[in-house]
């Protein structure tokens, strides 16, 4: 027998039982066949009431849904914790190794870039001696350069990734503009919440924003 196996009970028949259920039924009617038309405080009422059917018939079949879905979501949620926990000392390992991997070859690119500037500063040195002829210098220097070159072959995979982070005082207009400019913002993500915060902080305008009033209509 194995013991890996789980059964997880899904109570999908309550599901459709609850689609075919005569209030989910008549909402249905009342959005496919009820014309929406509203003349005085009757038709206002009768549009009202039926709005409300329907939202609850929404509710309804969400909660239906939810009732099938949630063991699986529980039951995804109780993996995921254990993948985790499985996975955190891997993850460990990884992490540190890569650090090693990235200071072992930034060392080699120190000590590459020291003696490359070791060797240019002799070949300097040797072609400015009038005992040592011009071509004799520089192939001793090529020749030296090709060998401390190749030393750092053998670290691969390497990406470099440019970022920017903050060093001191800002320049946000500037900041804001090349990130608008490049298609990185989204101005609507920017202005959400923007009249609470003007409100608060007892800002009235603000060029090229217009605040307004937008009307919702509430289903009770």
């Amino acid at each position: 027998m194995n013991n890996n196996i789980v059964k997880i009970t899904i109570p999908i028949e309550e599901f459709y039982q609850v689609i075919n259920s005569a209030k989910v039924l008549s909402a249905q009617q009342i959005a496919n066949n009820d014309t929406i038309t509203i003349f005085d405080k009757q038709s206002y009422d009768e549009v009202a009431s039926n709005l409300k059917d329907v939202n609850d018939a929404i509710k309804t079949i969400e909660i239906a849904r939810k009732n099938v879905t949630s063991p699986m979501d529980a039951f995804k949620k109780n993996l995921m914790d254990v993948e985790r926990d499985a996975v955190k000392d891997l993850k460990d390992y990884i992490d540190e190794a890569k650090t090693k991997m990235l200071e072992y070859s930034s060392e080699l690119e120190r000590k590459k870039a020291e003696s490359e500037a070791k060797l240019k500063a002799e070949a300097e040195a040797a072609m400015n001696n009038p005992m040592t002829a011009m071509a004799d210098a520089l192939g001793s220097f090529t020749d030296k350069l090709f060998a401390t070159s190749v030393s750092t072959d053998h670290t691969k995979n390497i990406r470099t990734t440019t970022k920017a982070r903050i060093t001191g005082e800002v320049d946000w207009i500037k900041v804001l503009s090349v990130q608008f400019a490049h298609n990185n913002l989204n101005p609507d993500d920017l202005i959400k919440g923007l009249p609470k915060a003007m409100t608060a902080l007892g800002v009235d305008a603000i060029a090229g924003i217009e605040i307004y009033e937008e009307k919702t209509q509430i289903i009770r």
